[in-house]
């Protein structure tokens, strides 16, 4: 009785091993055969949809994190989330121009962008609109995301505020 115990635990943990291996190999093989794609490739504009929006976003490197997305038809509408220790108007300036070079020069079918810089009080999680934007693919001239880009700590010029759409709350410093 007990040398058919031992010769079935033999047996059965020969067949485990080479069922791991088998396995093993195979993930192999699958690795070999899978094509690694990047999610809106810079040149290569794409269509944004539901599928691919986290990917398209979490690939942005953005000052601040995102605290809510939403996709309706050719409106995209994003919400960053803005602490007190990562106000810097130039990084957020420099986020909003990625965003919008985003939505516009890697996307084909977004056509506005509504975005929204916003504070969260981190003690009540209140939360207090400092800037939104209204941009519209059409509206925008040429060079008017590297003006952006390049304002620095400066105040918005009148023309980016007027191009961007942008309303400033009392709160923007």
């Amino acid at each position: 009785m007990r040398r058919k115990w031992l010769f079935q635990l033999i047996i059965i943990s020969i067949l485990s091993v080479v069922l791991l291996v088998g396995l093993s190999k195979l993930d192999g093989l699958l690795l070999n055969n899978t094509a690694v794609h990047t999610v809106f490739a810079a040149g290569q504009p794409g269509e944004l949809n539901d599928e691919n929006l986290v990917d398209g976003l979490t690939a942005l490197h953005l000052p601040v994190s995102i605290s809510k997305v939403d996709l309706n038809g050719g409106i995209l509408s994003v919400d960053l989330k803005v602490t007190e220790d990562q106000f810097d108007k130039s990084k957020l300036y420099t986020g909003m121009a990625e965003l919008i070079s985003f939505a516009f020069e890697r996307t084909t079918n977004v056509d506005q962008l509504l975005l929204r810089l916003v504070a969260e009080d981190r003690w009540l999680g209140t939360k207090y609109l400092l800037l939104a934007s209204d941009v519209h693919r059409d509206d925008l001239p040429q060079g008017a995301l590297e003006m952006l880009r390049n304002t620095g700590e400066q105040e918005l010029s009148d023309d980016l505020l007027q191009w961007f759409h942008i309303t400033k709350t009392n709160l923007w410093r």
